[in-house]
């Protein structure tokens, strides 16, 4: 019988997700200046950070709050938004099977992209049981979290300094890019991207981040067929 290859989760997760916050750098000072020019006590800006652990459906809350929009549209507007996560848990739910409820649940609470991006790389490149699994999500997941509300904090602090010269909102594409291209392997991974990239510059002019969704979706189904014509 061989035995597994050593690994270190925990040492893992916090090296991976200092890489992270590191790229995110930018789109957390960004969101959070951004946060500090609308019309809502910057305090209370910041404080969606913990509350909605996603960048794009903070923006898009806060923005609607700050407009005036009843609690009910900025909730039903982040669902929206945010029901890509529903895609997320999908895929790494056999490999949290055997994790206890309330684990799981903690552990979707901080499901945003980066974290989704490196625990699936992570558990499709290493043969690891259920326990390794878990601390390493965990470590990761904590690491990234606490840079976010740091990164949003100092965005909400060092808003009023920075050039209105300064091109933020570049900031979250080029992040996201930074995350992607080191979790694409093989052909249907590429066309899926390309195929989602096109979709997601055709389809921006629509409400509710439904570009982003519908982006999403036919990617997918992009690198479906592309891996079943690999098969045929």
């Amino acid at each position: 019988m061989t035995d597994l290859p050593r690994v270190h989760p925990v040492r893992d997760g916090v090296r991976d997700a200092l890489t992270v916050v590191i790229a995110y750098i930018p789109f957390g000072l960004a969101l959070g200046a951004t946060l500090a020019s609308l019309n809502v006590d910057p305090f209370v800006a910041w404080t969606s950070s913990p509350l909605i652990v996603a960048g794009a459906s903070q923006l898009v809350s806060v923005q609607l709050l700050s407009e005036g929009a009843a609690p009910v549209i900025v909730v039903i507007t982040a669902l929206v938004v945010n029901s890509r996560h529903l895609l997320y848990s999908a895929s790494l739910a056999p490999y949290w099977r055997d994790w206890g409820r309330g684990t799981r649940a903690g552990g979707a609470y901080f499901l945003a992209d980066p974290m989704y991006a490196l625990a699936i790389a992570r558990y499709e490149g290493k043969a690891e049981d259920s326990t390794a699994r878990l601390r390493y999500y965990l470590a990761m997941s904590f690491v990234t979290w606490a840079g976010w509300m740091i990164l949003t904090g100092a965005g909400v602090l060092l808003g009023a300094v920075l050039p209105e010269s300064l091109p933020l909102e570049l900031a979250a594409p080029l992040t996201f890019l930074l995350l992607l291209l080191p979790t694409l392997k093989g052909r249907p991974a590429y066309v899926s991207a390309a195929t989602a990239g096109i979709v997601a510059i055709i389809a921006a002019p629509l409400p509710l981040g439904l570009g982003l969704i519908a982006a999403a979706i036919v990617g997918m189904i992009a690198g479906a067929l592309t891996e079943r014509m690999q098969a045929a």
